[in-house]
Parts: structure tokens; sequence; C-alpha cells
């Protein structure tokens, strides 16, 4: 029996044409190709192994057939039938049932849907709860550092997001005052450091970085009409410390990113770059809501009026241009008006 192939020594990327010749059943004679075509590349003598030392590779699909020799060298070949010319060897169950289920029209679709169903199920709930018990498991020193890392570099000036704050001390001692009482009332407070900055560039705004850095902004300060509205937002943002959501934002988002390249097998397309950041809205959605229950406890609890949220998160809705514009599965926040229901609810008497 004999084939043509093109022979690999595992030294040059380029092909020798060969022949393969199956001698007596137990031997691969490889030859030069004869051919008045002097321009071919092929070896230059015959070489010639034991079948039993050669692995054929299992086929797959119509692709070239693969056998690869005992001296790390290897043949491809379009001749496919290649187990009617060599000796019979004890069948490979699982080989023999993965060519089956890829030879197989229906079981290949029914493949595709398992994967996508699987990967989605391990995006949505899987990646979350993962994230989690990492982020709850890093040591508080090394989040720490990492979000003193981060206020450091949102600080430097070649950046352009912060400067220093114009809050008069008095005003800064009176807010930090304030959220003392609704920790001490609570007693459900994370540890936190919370750090004042004026940004024309953020604007109004309030954020929670790894580690319990809380940053206000001189113009959130000064769209509050009370204390309350600042309370308020800053349990929020407590909410996020208890969470460790920054961490498992950022975990969250690494992993699903790397599970949907490997899915797609292209880093650079929209096909990976696109869900990736569908699944990185639907995170920071949810971790928006766990600190919206934390925020609707906390002020419960410390008597403060729940709608003193509301009233500044509308507030701060209308100074960044009003209305929720984006829809929300594009948005890496819920839709405002369902936010603010449950802060708008009639508050049960405090004592």
């Amino acid at each position: 029996m004999q084939f043509e192939a093109d022979y690999f020594d595992g030294i040059s990327p380029r092909a020798k044409r060969v022949l393969v010749t199956v001698h007596d059943g137990h031997a691969l004679i490889i030859a030069p190709v004869q051919s008045a075509d002097i321009a071919i590349n092929t070896v230059e003598a015959n070489l010639q192994y034991a079948i039993k030392d050669c692995t054929v590779q299992a086929r797959l699909g119509q692709g070239r057939r693969l056998i690869d020799l005992p001296d790390d060298t290897r043949l491809e070949t379009d001749y496919q039938d290649l187990e009617n010319c060599l000796p019979k060897k004890p069948s490979n169950t699982f080989w023999k049932a993965l060519h089956y289920a890829e030879s197989h029209l229906g079981l290949v679709a029914l493949s595709v849907v398992f994967i996508v169903f699987a990967g989605y199920a391990l995006l949505k709930y899987g990646v979350p709860v993962a994230a989690k018990y990492a982020a709850m498991a890093t040591p508080p020193a090394i989040e720490k550092d990492l979000g003193k890392q981060t206020l450091n570099t949102l600080d430097h000036e070649k950046l352009g997001y912060f400067e220093t704050s114009k809050l008069p001390k008095a005003r800064q001692d009176e807010i930090k005052a304030a959220l003392n009482v609704l920790c001490k009332k609570t007693q459900n407070c994370p540890e936190y450091d919370l750090q004042f900055r004026k940004s024309p560039t953020i604007g109004a705004n309030a954020f929670a970085l790894p580690g319990g850095y809380l940053v206000m902004t001189d113009e959130l300060v000064g769209l509050a009409k009370n204390n309350d509205e600042i309370t308020a937002v800053l349990a929020h943002e407590l909410g996020h410390v208890k969470g460790r959501h920054a961490l498992r934002q950022t975990l969250q988002g690494t992993v699903s990113g790397i599970i949907i390249i490997a899915i797609t097998g292209d880093a650079s397309s929209v096909a990976a770059g696109l869900p990736a950041l569908m699944m990185n809205m639907s995170y920071s959605r949810e971790l928006e809501t766990e600190a919206d229950n934390y925020s609707l406890q906390a002020l419960k609890t410390a008597c403060i009026p729940t709608k003193s949220f509301a009233t500044l998160l509308l507030r701060l809705v209308s100074s960044h241009g009003g209305g929720d514009a984006i829809p929300e599965m594009v948005s890496s926040h819920p839709d405002t008006k369902a936010r603010i229901k449950p802060f708008l609810q009639e508050q049960p008497t405090c004592i």
C-alpha cells in the first residue's frame, strides 16, 4: 500500500514531499517522490519506521490525516483511509466516540447549544460567586494598597481628575461626624477612609475604591440640600466597601473576558469584546443593587429619611444630563426610577 504525504523533519517549517509505503504490515518506508520537477523538496534518502512506534492521530472531519513518527517528525496526508492500510490496533473508546460525535451534524449542533448555555450559566452565576469568594479571601492589606495606588493615580496632576478640596475643614468634619453617627447606630459599617476632592472633570460624584477609600467631590456636597442626603449617598458607597465590590468587579471583568475569549478564540473581535462589555455592565448593575439595599437598611436603622437618597440621586442624574436615556442593559447602573422606588416608600416612625 502506498500514499503520498508531506514530511516535516521538526527543524524546518517547510514540508518535504514523500512517498510512504506500508511494508509487510509492520514498517513504514518513506522515500523521495520521483518527479521530473527538480524544484520539489524531498527527503535525501529512504527512512524506515516500525509501525508499532508510530502514532496515527484520530480523524478530524475531512482534515488531513497526521502520523507522528518516533523521532518527533511528522507526516501529513490527504489520504483518509489510513486505518485500512495499517495493522489493526485495539480501539480506543474515547476517540471512537469523539470521532462519531464530530462526524454527525446533529451532535455538533447540540454541542454548540450546550456550550452557549453552559458558558452563559458560568458567566451569569459561576463567575460572580467565584469572584466574591476570591475578593473576601484577599488580605485587606493588599486591597488597601491597591486602593491607595488608585487614589494616588487619580490625584496625579497630569491626569487632571482631582484637585485639592476647597471645602472648609469644619464642613468636612461635619460630614464625617454625620456618617460616624450612622455607623454607630447601625453597628454594621466596614472600615473606611473618607476623602474629599474637587473635580471639575468628574463633577458631582462619590465612589468607593478598593481598601475602603471613599471619595466625595466638592461638587456633590454643593448639590446636596442637607447632611441627610450626603449621608445617604455615603451609606451607598459603604455598601460597596462592605461587599468589596471594587475588587469583585475587577476580578469578574478579568475572568469573564478570559472565558469569552476562550470561547470565541479571538481577543480582538467584536464577538469577544461586546459580550465581555455587556457582562461587565450586568455585574456592575448587580453590585449597585447590593449597595442600594445596604444603604436602604442602614438609613432605616439610623432613622434617616430614606427619601434623602432618592432626592439627591435624582438631582445628581439631572446634573449629568438628566434621565435614563441609555437603556439599562447597556448601562453600568440600574434604572433610576426603579432604584429610588424603595427609598420613596413610607418609612416606619423612628423612636
